[in-house]
């Protein structure tokens, strides 16, 4: 009876053990399902921007920008060269101001008249997304910094960038982008910050 106990209790030890090694292998089999490859991978992209730079109270930024990034990976881009013309247009507090009886001077300060950068890019985070469970949608978040040179209406600067953004491929070839960059004009005397948010197409191929 005790021979026959024994062989049951190693059975059902044997049966648990196998439904573990099962559920773990199942497990693994989701995960992986879950964890997928890109759909979209670059290596060549040619984007173009139009964006504005909003900081300053007295004149804003129209600005038109195009570049050139190379992708090494999924992971890491290299934007290689980024150029930024800026248009300054006033506000309404320069014109009243400009419309006094007696105009008030504004204090001297200087506009960006254009940048040339290059950056490098971190992108961490890729998206699936189901848009109103009909269709689905891929894009990613990305991180990036770099520098440069830029001239203001008075002074040549240096130029150090950081920021991110977020991108929605619609095909194999296109894309859209949204970046918000902090640029920095630097000088020995002050350094110049300036807030840049542009909405830009890609076109990228492999």
């Amino acid at each position: 009876m005790k021979r026959i106990l024994s062989m049951l209790m190693v059975l059902s030890l044997v049966t648990v053990s196998n439904a573990a090694l099962a559920d773990d292998e199942s497990d693994r089999d989701l995960s992986t399902l879950a964890v997928q490859n890109r759909q979209y991978s670059l290596r060549h992209e040619f984007t173009g921007w139009v964006g504005t730079l909003p900081l300053d109270a007295f004149k804003k930024g129209l600005t038109f920008t195009g570049a050139y990034t190379l992708h090494f990976n999924d992971v890491v881009a290299w934007e290689v060269g980024q150029f930024t013309y800026s248009h300054a247009i006033e506000s309404e507090l320069n014109e009243d101001l400009e419309n006094l009886e007696t105009p008030a001077a504004a204090t001297p300060f200087e506009w960006v008249s254009y940048y040339a950068t290059s950056s490098f890019l971190f992108k961490p985070i890729y998206m699936k997304m189901a848009v109103l469970n009909s269709n689905v949608v891929f894009g990613e978040l990305f991180l990036l910094a770099g520098g440069g040179f830029g001239k203001m209406t008075i002074t040549k600067r240096p130029v150090a960038n950081y920021g991110g953004g977020a991108r929605i491929y619609f095909g194999k070839y296109f894309s859209v982008r949204l970046d918000v960059r902090n640029y920095m004009f630097l000088n020995k005397d002050d350094i110049q910050n300036e807030l840049w948010v542009a909405l830009g197409a890609a076109v990228g191929f492999k």
